[in-house]
This record gives structure tokens, sequence and C-alpha cells, in this order.
């Protein structure tokens, strides 16, 4: 009866005393805590709200399709953005690639442009890269592309590395051949060519 009247009280005392320490514990974080210092906290960012909502738009964003003759298009950009009509999207990093029925392929590169989705005319300004599987790379300021026969013509010099050496050119258009399959770059307004054999 000694030993469980022992243990009752150890208990009694136990109930007692581990609340007590732990409240001195507890106590004792506040009082050798640091003071915090409130402009030292994690700042919030600094966002234009505004802007923010005026340039809302979609990330990689890629569209494609087939034309009447025959022509895979496909136009992709790194972001793009509508205005407030809704009709002209404005874009960064625009790549085109169009798939020719005869096998061809043109890669058309920019570092901004517009689509206008009524016309479906893609503009490509910026410093416009044209390369095609047939061995031409052709450089111009500003290209017109229209997504529904697949031209394109530059507005502007044009400067092109091809088989036949370099040209230089006042304009140049992509144009659907009538008589075959195929598309064919035309080169003109005082073209001048540098012939490497």
């Amino acid at each position: 009866m000694a030993a469980a009247d022992k243990y009752s009280r150890l208990v009694f005392r136990m109930k007692l005393a581990l609340p007590l320490v732990a409240l001195a514990i507890l106590s004792t974080l506040f009082f050798v805590a640091e003071t915090l210092d409130p402009d030292a906290a994690i700042p919030y960012a600094e966002v234009d709200v505004a802007r923010i909502l005026e340039e809302q738009g979609i990330s990689n964003p890629s569209i494609g399709g087939v034309t009447e003759d025959g022509v895979a298009i496909s136009l992709a950009a790194h972001k793009i953005r509508a205005d407030s009509s809704r009709i002209m999207l404005t874009g960064e990093t625009l790549t085109a690639v169009l798939n020719m029925p005869d096998g061809s392929r043109i890669d058309i590169a920019s570092p901004s442009g517009t689509v206008d989705s009524k016309t479906q005319e893609v503009t490509l300004d910026g410093g416009v890269r044209l390369e095609s599987t047939n061995g031409y790379v052709v450089t111009t300021d500003r290209l017109v592309t229209s997504l529904r026969d697949a031209s394109a013509a530059s507005e502007g010099k044009i400067v092109a590395t091809g088989p036949a050496g370099e040209i230089s050119a006042g304009s140049m258009v992509l144009v659907r051949l009538e008589s075959a399959d195929g598309h064919q770059l035309v080169f003109q307004d005082g073209v001048r060519l540098v012939y490497q054999p």
C-alpha cells in the first residue's frame, strides 16, 4: 500500500511540476528573443498592376494550318498579346515555317511582329531572317507574309546569299508558281549579284 501511495504522490507532484517547468521555459523564450525590426522584413514585390493588365498575353503560342495549294504553315512566338480591338496581335521572337508540297522548306525568324487576324497577314520586323532549304539566306528589315497563300514580300532592301553568290536588291517577293507546284523567290528593284563560281 505504501508503494502505491508513493506512486500517487509522485504523479501528483509531476502534474504540478511539469506545467510549471514548461511555463518557465516558455517565458524565458520571450525574454531572450530578439526584437523584430519591421523594416528588415521581406519586402513586397513592387509591381505595376496597370502595366501587367495592359500587357496580358500568351506565352509560347503556336498556330498552324495548310493553304489551298498544300503549303503547311506553322507560326510560333515567345509571347503574344492582343490590342484593344482584339484584331491585331503583337508578338515577340516570332518564327514561321513553310513546308512546301515539293518537300522544300522555308524558315523565317524575327525579333518582333504583328499578326492581323482579319487579313491573316503577319508583318515581321526588327531584322528578319529567311532561310530556305535550296540554299538561300535572306535578311531584311521588314517582311509581310500571308497565311492564306504562303506569299511574302519585303518592305525595303534585302541582302541574300545563295548558290549563285551574294545578292542585294531593293525588294523581294515569295510567289507561287502557277505553272508548277512550288514557290519562287523573286528579287527586284535594282538587283546586284556578286557571282561566286
